[in-house]
């Protein structure tokens, strides 16, 4: 029940600065800082193991002025102000790693257990704006997308379950699909993220 409440006002305290932020409010920037400065750093210092400490804080000020940028376009009912924060901090960071030395992929028996743990918060995290951006989708869409790819269901069985045309089911998935990457965007999930 208690941390019910303490996320519920973190909640109400997210939307105080998303709003402060969207209306170009320094003192809401200021505020985003002083809430979210060290875990904007955990954040980078995880996701970009082997950046200096000056890297590090430069990633996590960076990420920052992005959130600045994108206050506008960011909605607070497809995930926290802090998931996307972590978000734009992961991309600093490995755009910073990129930048010092190109990146070899790492096979999983090779990761270390604390790079592991990062991987596993990263894929839930990103499992949990997914889940969130679907639930954004219209009822039919929605529908239509849990058949498709939970249920693995061919378009012509869809359309023949739910009594809609074939082209209507092909056209739904694909506005959908649209639609989640322009919400994950937002989120600052790349492509990168997902693959």
């Amino acid at each position: 029940m208690f941390q019910r409440k303490e996320k519920e006002g973190e909640a109400v305290e997210d939307e105080k600065l998303l709003l402060g932020l969207r209306q170009k409010e320094e003192q809401a920037l200021a505020d985003c800082v002083r809430q979210y400065g060290a875990y904007a750093a955990a954040v980078v210092r995880a996701a970009g193991q082997g950046l200096s400490a000056q890297d590090v804080e430069e990633a996590a000020a960076e990420a920052f002025v992005k959130l600045w940028q994108a206050a506008d376009r960011l909605d607070g009912s497809r995930g926290t102000l802090k998931s996307y924060l972590a978000a734009v901090c992961r991309n600093e960071a490995r755009s910073r790693l990129r930048a010092l030395r190109p990146m070899e992929p790492l096979e999983e028996d090779v990761l270390g257990p604390g790079e592991q743990e990062m991987q596993n918060l990263e894929r839930r995290e990103l499992e949990q704006l997914t889940r969130a951006a679907v639930d954004s989708l219209d009822e039919l869409t929605r529908e239509i997308f849990l058949r498709y790819y939970y249920r693995r269901e061919k378009t012509a069985q869809i359309a023949r379950n739910m009594g809609l045309n074939l082209s209507t089911v092909k056209t739904r998935l694909a506005r959908g699909r649209e639609k989640l990457r322009g919400i994950l965007q937002e989120r600052g999930v790349t492509r990168e993220d997902v693959v």
